[in-house]
């Protein structure tokens, strides 16, 4: 193997390392926390690679919001949109948009939120704020791309309910936290998915 691609092997299982480091240490500890010396140490590789791959710790942090928002886009857009039920629709989607399996992701999103939302922090809330929007547009299209709203089901603006159902997920997004024997994916999928149905369909 030439030398180059060695190299660069290394850089790429490095920053890798960095970023997988990062995501779990500022999940545990928070924003401010977690320092790069933190993160570093975790890795045992020095500053300086760290500040060779993302310059600042809040360079790292958005362009991890980045890379993980444009992957479960990606996955959510790539979902079969047509000719489905609200309630299928939610059983395929919502447990990859909570992520149940990637439970330091979970944390970590969480603290980016709270993060971005405390002064000082302007450019990570002004990220996670248009990630947020990006999703609320997804997510008004796919309410109204299902059967029920296609029938005349659904009753209120489907903007209006994706902003009820992204509230949703954020609240089981803490909880899965705070109670993940309760808040399971199962748990979601069998029980409160048909409860979300019926408070968008009004159904008594």
């Amino acid at each position: 193997m030439k030398t180059k691609d060695i190299e660069l092997r290394h850089d790429v299982q490095t920053r890798q390392a960095l970023i997988e480091a990062g995501i779990h240490l500022i999940g545990m500890n928070g924003y401010d926390g977690a320092s790069i010396g933190d993160i570093t140490s975790h890795v045992e590789v020095t500053k300086g690679s760290f500040y060779y791959y993302f310059g600042s710790k809040e360079d790292f942090v958005l362009e991890v919001i980045r890379q993980r928002a444009e992957k479960n886009i990606t996955l959510f857009k790539q979902l079969d949109k047509e000719n489905i039920s609200l309630a299928e629709w939610i059983k395929r989607s919502f447990s990859a948009i909570i992520g149940f399996s990637d439970p330091a992701g979970q944390l970590f999103s969480l603290q980016v939120m709270m993060a971005g939302m405390r002064p000082g922090n302007e450019r990570i809330g002004a990220l996670v704020a248009a990630i947020h929007a990006e999703w609320r547009s997804l997510i008004t299209d796919m309410v109204k791309l299902s059967e029920e709203y296609r029938n005349g089901q659904i009753q209120g603006e489907p903007d209006v309910i994706a902003v009820g159902i992204m509230a949703l997920i954020d609240g089981l997004l803490i909880h899965s936290r705070l109670e993940p024997e309760t808040f399971t994916e199962n748990a979601f999928v069998e029980r409160l998915a048909p409860l979300l149905k019926r408070w968008v369909l009004h159904i008594s």
